[in-house]
């Protein structure tokens, strides 16, 4: 076999299965596989023992794994804890026109008009019913 036959074979072997709605993860995966296959052919001629694809492949996935190990922060970022709601807390909720229209939190209808301090578009007569706690 030449080396493009060769190369294809080795591709096809451990290709990586990841399934996506765009029209590139097709060959941004092929490419990966691509680069991968190259350097084992690399990692082939200038090492005495060389390993085989498969463990080739786990050994970049453990690399990157250890290198790039870091856990997600959990909660919220910002300043205020999840149980205060500022929605709730009836003080200087004031509308403000705006010029574009938005949906409002309440009734999900189009209006112009917003609260101040929640940034959110709210009718003037679901206002209230949108401030209190049910």
């Amino acid at each position: 076999m030449g080396g493009v036959d060769r190369m294809d074979q080795n591709v096809s072997q451990y290709r990586i299965s990841i399934r996506g709605k765009k029209w590139y993860s097709c060959i941004v995966s092929y490419s990966i596989d691509l680069a991968v296959q190259n350097a084992w052919q690399l990692h082939k001629l200038h090492t005495e023992k060389p390993m085989d694809l498969l463990a080739f492949r786990r050994h970049i996935a453990t690399y990157y794994l250890q290198k790039f190990n870091k856990a997600p922060n959990p909660g919220r970022k910002g300043g205020k804890p999840s149980s205060y709601i500022p929605r709730y807390d009836g003080v200087m909720h004031y509308l403000v026109p705006q010029e574009k229209q938005t949906r409002c939190a309440e009734c999900h209808q189009k209006t112009t008009s917003r609260c101040n301090k929640c940034d959110v578009g709210v009718h003037l007569k679901c206002n209230i019913e949108y401030h209190t706690l049910k």
